[in-house]
Parts: C-alpha cells; sequence; structure tokens
C-alpha cells in the first residue's frame, strides 16, 4: 500500500512546511533584534562622541579666552552641544553640557575643569 493513499504524505507536507515557516520566521525576529541592537548602539556611540567632542571644544575656549562664565553652542555632524560655563571655585569651573543628536536623543553631562592645572578633576553623565 502506497504512504499516499493513507493520508501520510499530506501530514508529512504539512509538518516539514509548518516547521520550515517557523524558522524562517525565528530568522526574521533574530535579524530584527540585531538590527535594533545595533542602532542603539550607533546611537549610544554618537552620544559619547558628541560629549567629548563638546567637551574638548568647552576646554579649547577656556584656554583661549581664560575663565569667564559664558554659554557656548557647538553644532557637529552629531548634533549640538550647549556648554554653560560657570564657577565653582576660584580654581576651577563648572561646565554643564547639554547636547541632542540629530535623531533628537538628548543628552547631558556635567565636568569640573580645574584652571590652574589645566585638567578635568569630576565628569558625570546624566540619563536624558
Amino acid at each position: 500500500m502506497r504512504l499516499n493513499e493513507l493520508g501520510y504524505m499530506t501530514a508529512m507536507v504539512m509538518l516539514m512546511s509548518t516547521l520550515t515557516i517557523g524558522f524562517i520566521l525565528h530568522l526574521c525576529i533574530i535579524t530584527e533584534n540585531e538590527r535594533e541592537f545595533l542602532n542603539r548602539e550607533e546611537e549610544q556611540d554618537r552620544k559619547e562622541s558628541l560629549l567629548v567632542l563638546g567637551m574638548k571644544d568647552t576646554i579649547s575656549y577656556i584656554t583661549k579666552s581664560g575663565s569667564t562664565a559664558t554659554e557656548q553652542t557647538y553644532t557637529y555632524e552629531e548634533g549640538t552641544v550647549t556648554s554653560v560655563i560657570s564657577f565653582q571655585s576660584t580654581d576651577e569651573l563648572r561646565v554643564k553640557l547639554n547636547g541632542a543628536t540629530e535623531t533628537g536623543t538628548r543628552i547631558a553631562a556635567t565636568f569640573y575643569y580645574n584652571v590652574v592645572k589645566g585638567k578635568v578633576t569630576k565628569w558625570g553623565e546624566e540619563l536624558g
């Protein structure tokens, strides 16, 4: 007796089709999750890069202009950063960085810059 006459072939084809479709859906979900992860990592890199560029340009501004309390805005390919410079003590400046990436993600950080030593003494990121 042939298997097809007993209905086994239809069941086997249905089982194989279901397994194949399930495997393809599983691969699609994995690919989408990896894509989301890479996008988040890329956005995190943009935010960190933006803060580092803002800090570098702010320190450059402080060394060129002297220690003055002011507000500066810098525009980069990654986004924009606004730095607010204020006096913490006679030797130390408090610099608050607020930025936004091109995608609209906001980030903030505060660092303290010792004018006499020419070094960043404290650094802290804030959730934005």
